[in-house]
């Protein structure tokens, strides 16, 4: 199998443009149309993207966005929602799954593409470390945020890099739970993250950037990256899923759900990321009536939370019952989320219903 890679870096472009352009690498890749590749990406204008299991209304600060011009997207990956601008550089694989050196656990696969921008982070003097499940550290302050999904035969793995990071426009624009704190907690806050410009003193060139993040996933992974641009098949298809990702349907979601009296919500903190499940139910017949999950996790297969809540559609809510179609559903569709299991939606959603029947009361 050809070891080299295409390098695509195609600019700063528009949160949409950016998920499109996702969608449709990662698609012809698993058509066997596209090479593997690792890309740059960068936005302009500045964005606030959640992740694809997350809902807008709970994660960003519309209203601030709107009036400072900061554009909302959905990713087609997972985990939690993310403010991008200028001073960010994001950067993604995209690789048959069967590609030499690829690693077959998910696990294992966060620790490689990890490893390899940790290595081109010391070609700019910086000493970095990987912290399970999904981030790179430096002395403990978080530089980079990472996670993935797949498609067919095909997969995305993708982190961003800060460089020099507007934390308030950050804290501003996504409904964090640090915006309810004391200016002291904020400043906690912010300490928890740092910038390559707070690593080294100052900001390199950003091809220097590059080249260093280049020259660590060349060495890591054994490949040979290549500079190239889209084919025209992806051209294509760039053009046709562009209105799609500009649109409320994509930003906004299909699943909106609508919160009314008879529904309720928890939050529930597994170790790979937060489970948000808001339920109704029907409690003369004791079965789930409607079911809706949210979270800032990373699920494979990506549609496999999309699948649990269809699944648990009028079933059972009794523990035992509950806990019994989770887990098969797990095992039948081999789902893996990073960092959760299957028990932690069954208390996911067990919380819920207490919520509910201590509310009934």
């Amino acid at each position: 199998m050809n070891n080299t890679w295409r390098l695509l870096d195609l600019g700063a472009k528009s949160g949409a443009y950016n998920m499109a352009i996702d969608k449709v690498i990662i698609e012809s890749l698993s058509e066997e149309k596209a090479p593997n590749t690792f890309r740059f990406l960068q936005f302009r204008p500045h964005c606030a993207l959640v992740g694809y299991h997350q809902s807008v209304d709970l994660e960003i600060e519309e209203e601030y966005c709107r009036q400072n011009g900061i554009d909302i997207n959905r990713r087609i990956t997972g985990g939690g929602g993310i403010y991008l601008d200028e001073s960010q550089l994001g950067w993604e694989i995209f690789a048959l799954k069967n590609s030499p050196g690829i690693p077959k656990k998910t696990e294992d696969l966060y620790s490689l593409m990890c490893e390899s921008a940790i290595t081109g982070l010391r070609k700019l003097g910086i000493t970095a470390k990987f912290r399970p499940q999904n981030d790179i550290e430096v002395e403990g302050r978080k530089i980079s945020g990472t996670g993935g999904t797949e498609f067919g035969q095909a997969l995305l793995y993708h982190g961003s890099l800060l460089i020099d990071f507007d934390v308030d426009t950050m804290v501003a624009c996504l409904k964090l739970p640090v915006q309810k704190l004391s200016d002291k907690d904020i400043l906690s806050f912010k300490q928890r993250v740092i910038s390559i410009k707070e690593a080294i003193g100052y900001v390199p060139p950003i091809a220097e950037i590059k080249e260093a993040l280049v020259e660590g996933f060349r060495e890591v992974l054994g490949i040979a990256l290549e500079p190239n641009s889209m084919t025209s098949e992806e051209e294509a298809k760039l053009e046709k899923y562009l209105p799609m990702f500009s649109s409320d349907t994509w930003i906004y979601g299909k699943r909106a759900f609508d919160t009314g009296v008879d529904s309720y919500a928890v939050d529930y903190k597994a170790s790979g990321g937060l489970i948000r499940i808001s339920i109704r139910l029907d409690t003369n017949r004791e079965l789930i009536k409607t079911l809706f999950i949210t979270g800032d996790f990373f699920a494979y297969p990506s549609r496999s939370i999309l699948d649990l809540e269809a699944f648990l559609k009028n079933s059972s809510f009794s523990p035992d019952e509950l806990r019994k179609n989770i887990k098969q559903f797990f095992a039948q569709q081999q789902v893996t989320i990073p960092g959760i299991s299957s028990e932690d939606f069954v208390q996911a959603i067990l919380a819920a219903i207490a919520k509910t029947e201590k509310d009934d009361i």
